[in-house]
């Protein structure tokens, strides 16, 4: 059979089409007539209604580190933010990083109140 009088099943319309007169439309194969349709639709469609431009998120909004006292879990959000709970383990145990750590722990020692 010659290949250019092979009929296909037209995935939209559902009728039959020789094979020259397809064309892909995105997962299927559908007819000229059913391919112009879509396609006019589409290009009304982006002429309607144009793609809203993008607002520019606001990224200077400082950012604050937190550790879970629960599973050691280091995690950080906007300062407009509220934390209650690990986002890992769920527990209330966390605080600020700056909290904890090797530089807390010495800045604390050359505090008078530790003095023994």
């Amino acid at each position: 059979m010659d290949e250019d009088n092979l009929l296909i099943i037209c995935r939209s319309c559902g009728r039959k089409v020789l094979m020259h007169n397809m064309k892909p439309d995105g997962e299927n194969m559908v007819c000229l007539e059913c391919y112009n349709k879509s396609a006019g639709v589409k290009s009304a469609v982006s002429v309607l209604a144009p793609e809203p431009k993008r607002t520019k998120v606001d990224k200077t909004e400082k950012l604050v580190k937190f550790i879970c006292t629960n599973c050691k879990y280091k995690f950080s959000r906007k300062a407009s933010q509220h934390v209650e709970k690990c986002p890992y383990c769920g527990k209330n145990t966390i605080v600020h990083d700056d909290q904890l750590g090797a530089n807390k722990l010495i800045n604390d020692s050359m505090n008078k109140k530790f003095d023994w």
